[in-house]
């Protein structure tokens, strides 16, 4: 390819990439009230640095949430942080839910400039979500595991999953599958189905556990017949059912089994 037209490809890329009214955003879930989101735009000449104030619509939802925020420009683009509370959350949101891709439309001004409106299309797997350790497990924490019944024979046993839905409308869990794993070694495995998080609040769930008795003697034998704890882990999947698809969480949690008695 001629230098001039290498040139000219690399420009229209460069400006593809650049096109106004495209905007990015990140989440950082924080605490069980709020996340904090940023919206990216560019160039930063489209939107001027200040408070903004304006309304955010997911999906073509005629439900609008309000946002605010100060405006601030670096490396040519203009970034809008916000606090969004999970309580502001429509409901109507939730029923509109694609697990592939969002829409969005976001309307707002820094005064007292003109409003602005932007819309498009993004990825679910291209928003940045960050979370630290500690914050995840106010949201999904195996709280313990317990054996129900221990003979000769046979074992049963229940694990209590907390789970926190910090959404003001109840979400239902269409179904649970999962196994329990003892020094590397599965012992036991359960399903659910049609279980609800209630709104606002956090959700203890008892997981029925169908052990394997041998499999359970060999890997932990000697420690629960000395009624010692024993380090467990929980692997497997939590669907939630919206109107607009299911919602996979994985669950690889960490605890303890105890003999109930």
């Amino acid at each position: 390819m001629r230098p001039r037209v290498f040139a000219l490809a690399l420009l229209a890329l460069q400006a593809r990439q650049a096109q106004p009214g495209a905007l990015t955003f990140t989440l950082r879930i924080e605490g069980e009230k709020e996340i904090h989101a940023t919206i990216t735009g560019r160039p930063e000449a489209e939107l001027p640095p200040g408070p903004f104030r304006g309304t955010i619509a997911l999906n073509g939802s005629p439900a609008e949430m309000p946002v605010a925020g100060t405006v601030v420009h670096a490396e040519g683009r203009w970034r809008l942080p916000l606090t969004v509370r999970y309580a502001d959350v429509p409901p109507d949101w939730a029923d509109r839910f694609r697990p592939e891709t969002f829409t969005y439309r976001l309307r707002g001004a820094v005064a007292p400039g003109a409003p602005r409106e932007w819309t498009g299309t993004q990825a679910w797997k291209d928003v940045g979500v960050e979370s630290d350790k500690e914050t995840g497990a106010e949201f999904l924490r195996l709280d313990d595991v317990q054996l129900t019944e221990m003979s000769l024979t046979s074992s049963e046993a229940e694990a209590r999953l907390g789970v926190r839905n910090p959404l003001p409308f109840p979400l239902r869990i269409a179904e649970t599958e999962y196994r329990l794993v003892v020094n590397g070694q599965e012992v036991g495995a359960g399903a659910t189905h049609g279980m609800i998080l209630h709104p606002s609040q956090r959700n203890v769930l008892s997981l029925p556990i169908e052990i394997d008795h041998a499999g359970l003697l060999s890997a932990a034998g000697r420690a629960l017949l000395a009624g010692g704890e024993v380090a467990v882990k929980l692997h497997g999947r939590l669907v939630i059912r919206l109107k607009g698809g299911d919602l996979t969480v994985p669950l690889d949690l960490s605890g303890h089994l105890t003999d109930a008695s």
